[in-house]
């Protein structure tokens, strides 16, 4: 099911991409190829499949570490949003895409996070004392 601000690479041999605008009652949807309009849900990755709540708020983080030059930095912010948005099972994906990102990050700057959160359970190579 398409949702607002979906992307369609292309809806058929004479259509440019665009992004899903409008859902209709009748089962279509209008599809808007307007560059801003494709950036105002895409500007750092392709957001398909999120809401288009979700789609706003993993945008809105995104704009926020954008701003900064260093890769290194931006790795660090998104791994910081990360931690603080897993413990919410409603944050489920919008994690997911940041770790999409976050990893996109880091095979272009060559760097990996300098900190992060983990369950313990998921360590490999560490003996308990207990």
């Amino acid at each position: 099911m398409a949702q607002i601000g979906d992307l369609v690479p292309k809806a058929g041999m004479f259509t440019n991409p665009g992004v899903v605008v409008e859902k209709k009652d009748d089962g279509n949807v209008i599809v808007d190829t307007e560059p801003m309009t494709v950036n105002k849900y895409h500007r750092y990755a392709n957001t398909t499949g999120l809401t288009e709540q979700e789609k706003g708020k993993f945008n809105e983080i995104l704009d926020g570490i954008y701003t900064k030059e260093n890769d290194v930095e931006k790795i660090n912010d998104i791994q910081t949003n990360i931690d603080q948005l897993k413990s919410d099972p409603v944050n489920q994906k919008i994690v997911q895409y940041l770790r999409n990102q976050q990893a996109h990050l880091i095979r272009t700057a060559k760097e990996l996070p300098r900190t992060y959160s983990v369950d313990e359970t998921n360590l490999k190579g560490l003996i308990s004392k207990t």
